[in-house]
């Protein structure tokens, strides 16, 4: 086994311990030709764990770090997809995957609210 299937492994092991229960999901917009009606499609939801804290991250535009609302999570977003845990919903942002080798380790995603 890998380095960095090692931290994998350890970061699912932390977000079974630490995370919450949460869904991830996505509409999208098609265009229906013959109505000439914009429809939205959502995708099935996906089931994961995240973890929503604030974390101090580099702000591209301001090129210094600033506070932002985080969610840490095994499963991949795009942004603007809907992330709810319990009575809560966040828009996700941008995402930041770790990603050292072919492997995926973690995602962050910035998130607000809804």
């Amino acid at each position: 086994m890998s380095f960095y299937q090692d931290m994998a492994d350890l970061a699912a092991e932390c977000l079974e311990e630490f995370g919450e229960p949460a869904t991830l999901s996505r509409e999208t917009v098609t265009f229906d030709k013959k109505t000439g009606r914009r429809t939205a499609v959502v995708a099935a939801p996906v089931n994961t764990l995240a973890v929503v804290d604030d974390m101090e991250v580099l702000d591209d535009n301001l090129g210094r770090d600033v506070i932002r609302t985080v969610a840490t999570m095994l499963h991949k977003p795009d942004v603007n997809d809907k992330l709810t845990m319990g009575d809560r919903t966040w828009i996700i942002g941008k995402v930041t995957t770790i990603q050292p080798t072919t492997l995926a380790v973690i995602h962050f995603a910035e998130v607000t609210n809804a």
